[in-house]
């Protein structure tokens, strides 16, 4: 997908890496509307936003991502706003082990209720023009992370969501990519959770201190590289250590003869 005068939609993009993909995408010419649960510090970032890369680019509305119904109105004001959304970024996510059903909710919840927004706004099927959904993963759903075991949970749910999504075998015909971003230890205040946000802290703090963590601005750029890729859907694209990015695995065609079930019969214990 070519990024000029493309519409990006972005959850939690006031700051982190939210902010950083909505910057790579306004370096690139697209259309940004920043998707945030703090007013104040949205309102700064959509200042500096417009500031540098104009004001028509950029929109900024409040959205408490756990909340259905503002979460449907502020991606519908986008819409209004821009007439349309090429690219959905899932990017919402918290990290505190003490409250997990909030993370449960803002992590996973969100997640499939923003792609079931963009797949009604997008898919071709249904009158949509078409675009690409990125969820906001990280190599926590793809391995074990002994720290966080239910932010580990429910990246990996994000991980199979996705994948899922992307194995439909209708896909094409709606138009729509399905990929996942899933970063290492990146720069904002999330790696570094309180005691009590987490399992094994000091083991963690340890580990952080010998563990090199990558730029915003890196993952931002690897971002552009996944909405450009055409070939993208049902990719997992992990950013590693060192500015180095790769794909980890690529959702597998469904089998064309679905194995048929006689329903009909007594199940036996």
């Amino acid at each position: 997908m070519e990024i000029s005068n493309k519409v990006f939609f972005i959850t939690g993009a006031s700051r982190g890496l939210g902010r950083g993909m909505a910057e790579a995408a306004l370096k690139k010419g697209g259309k940004v509307f920043i998707a945030g649960s703090n007013t104040k510090i949205g309102e700064e970032t959509l200042a500096a936003l417009q500031k540098e890369y104009g004001a028509d680019n950029v929109r900024f509305g409040k959205c408490d991502v756990s909340n259905k119904d503002q979460f449907t109105a502020t991606f519908q004001s986008a819409v209004n706003s821009f007439g349309h959304i090429d690219v959905m970024v899932n990017n919402s996510g918290i990290l505190n082990e003490k409250t997990w059903e909030l993370m449960i909710a803002i992590n996973v919840n969100a997640v499939v209720w923003g792609t079931n927004l963009a797949m009604e706004h997008m898919r071709k099927d249904k009158g949509g023009r078409g675009g690409v959904i990125i969820n906001v993963s990280s190599v926590a759903g793809l391995v074990p992370f002994l720290w966080f075991p239910v932010y580990a949970a429910t990246k990996h749910a994000i991980v199979g969501f996705t994948k899922s999504w992307a194995s439909n075998p209708n896909i094409s015909s709606m138009g729509v990519r399905l990929a996942c971003l899933c970063p290492s230890f990146a720069d904002t205040p999330m790696i570094r959770p309180k005691p009590d946000e987490c399992q094994c802290h000091d083991i963690l703090i340890a580990y952080l201190e010998i563990c090199e963590i990558i730029p915003v601005i890196d993952v931002g750029d690897v971002f552009i590289k996944l909405v450009q890729d055409e070939d993208s859907n049902g990719k997992l694209m992990a950013i590693m250590p060192g500015s180095d990015s790769f794909y980890m695995e690529q959702v597998l065609d469904p089998p064309l003869v679905m194995p048929k079930f006689d329903m009909s019969q007594d199940v036996k214990k």
